[in-house]
């Protein structure tokens, strides 16, 4: 990848807007017993202006909040070393930890330094040494379900030759990686032919993956399938796709995540989103505090609290975020109801 181009381009986010019933929503979900009163919750996130983790830092809050409990909260910028050094400050002031690993090695001291002033600790999204808890999809599988998906429903424009998938992906985190491989692996389980032409990284930023794309494509040829890690660097990869000369009316997007509204509302115009990976940020940030309200009061608590993901279209949409007050807000009883693995078949 061109330096120049990621050292020039500055990430951008969508704002997130809390749908007005959200309270409503996650008090819907029973709290959890405990004797033991957990007042301060410390989270260590990886990089916070990703809508991704705009919604969980509101929903940590909040549902901290129906605890008693507040949130004190600090980006890493998906650098270990500065978390490790967050953590190690963190803990003198906080009860217990949520932690978004910042790399996909390299954080086990974190994990060691919650021990050691026995503190609990739950992991999100990305797996370390010696965690007790991980509250996480199965990216392998999710990428894999989406790749089905694909590879059922969307053809080579010449109808005869291959399918053509530009992949999109986050490469530094492991979670990213096995979301690639699970879609390449899903398409080709239906059209054994279909072909990644390039793999490039949109480090987390659509205007990265814009330009990225862009001059990608210009060497690659035009392309089936744009397969994107998050629905943003999804969004960004689609501009360029279309700045590189390519019809908008020919292209399928495969997101990844559905957080934003920036998102639903572009899956239900159905335009280039076809379909997207729902992973219900809404729903880990729930499970964390759950997890760690059990954890502080010596309940037991799953080495892998698998949260469920479906391919979501916009038939699929409304059951998961019907609108209320106005706004997109999550059911969280029918995401709780959707089948997960016990075990992911890649980690």
């Amino acid at each position: 990848m061109d330096q120049s181009v990621s050292n020039q381009a500055e990430p951008e986010s969508a704002v997130y807007k809390p749908p007005p019933l959200l309270d409503e929503a996650i008090a819907s979900v029973p709290l959890v017993g405990a004797s033991k009163t957990l007042k301060r919750i410390g989270y260590l996130t990886n990089y916070s202006f990703h809508i991704w983790y705009q919604i969980v830092m509101e929903i940590l809050r909040r549902r901290a909040r129906q605890y008693g409990a507040e949130v004190v909260i600090q980006d890493a910028v998906l650098s270990a070393e500065k978390q490790i050094a967050q953590a190690k400050a963190m803990l003198s002031e906080v009860d217990a930890l949520v932690l978004t690993p910042a790399a996909t090695t390299g954080l086990e001291p974190v994990v060691e330094m919650a021990r050691s002033v026995s503190k609990p600790l739950i992991v999100e999204a990305n797996p370390v040494g010696g965690m007790t808890t991980l509250v996480a999809i199965c990216d392998y599988d999710a990428g894999h379900d989406l790749g089905v998906w694909v590879g059922n429903n969307v053809r080579n424009k010449n109808a005869s030759g291959a399918l053509r998938i530009l992949d999109v992906g986050l490469p530094s985190l492991r979670p990213c990686q096995l979301r690639s491989e699970g879609f390449a692996d899903g398409v080709r389980s239906i059209q054994p032919d279909a072909m990644v032409v390039a793999s490039i990284n949109g480090e987390a930023a659509p205007e990265i993956a814009h330009k990225v794309a862009r001059e990608t494509l210009r060497q690659t040829g035009d392309v089936d399938v744009i397969f994107a890690m998050d629905d943003e660097t999804g969004q960004g990869a689609y501009e360029g796709y279309v700045e590189a000369g390519f019809d908008p009316a020919t292209i399928t997007v495969a997101g990844f995540g559905l957080a934003g509204d920036h998102e639903k509302e572009w899956l239900m115009r159905r335009e280039a989103l076809k379909v997207s990976a729902a992973m219900f940020p809404e729903y880990v940030a729930l499970r964390c505090v759950d997890n760690l309200i059990k954890a502080f009061d010596g309940q037991q608590t799953p080495k892998r609290d698998v949260i469920p993901t479906v391919a979501a279209t916009p038939k699929l949409l409304e059951k998961f975020y019907p609108k209320r007050g106005g706004a997109w807000t999550p059911e969280f009883s029918a995401i709780a109801a959707l089948t997960t693995k016990i075990d992911c078949t890649r980690v």
